[in-house]
């Protein structure tokens, strides 16, 4: 990119300079409605015009990408959202996940599988097999 520009910025600069020198002679320029008359050398008009023509084409581009820089600064503000919400969700997972690994805690008041118990005869146990 750098070679690029220097491709195009020095032949350009060589033709201004050029053109320059080699029209140095006076000319009037009359802003009619204005009533302003200037006199300078005839390079100093041209390029003057081209530069006065280049920013007002700066600003008429600058101008009409407002709404392509406001999109843009949309989607980021949309994105960093996202991205919060997205950041929000992996920790809220990653808890549920630790949460779900955890050893859980015996009940305490779970009844004992007790070998004296199971001998009693009680409503919730089987007959005994009859011999």
């Amino acid at each position: 990119m750098k070679y690029l520009s220097w491709i195009l910025t020095v032949p350009l600069a060589i033709v201004a300079i050029v053109f320059a020198i080699s029209n140095r002679a006076g000319a009037t320029l009359n802003l009619w409605p204005l009533g302003i008359t200037v006199e300078a050398p005839l390079f100093i008009l041209v390029l003057g015009s081209a530069l006065v023509g280049l920013i007002a084409g700066g600003f008429i581009a600058w101008l009409s990408a407002g709404s392509t820089r406001r999109r843009r600064r949309e989607a980021v503000h949309r994105a960093e959202v996202a991205e919060r919400d997205l950041d929000f969700l992996r920790r809220k997972i990653e808890r549920e996940r630790n949460a779900a690994l955890a050893p859980r805690n015996a009940v305490p008041d779970a009844p004992v599988n007790d070998a004296s118990r199971s001998a009693q005869s009680g409503p919730n146990q089987l007959p005994a097999a009859r011999a």
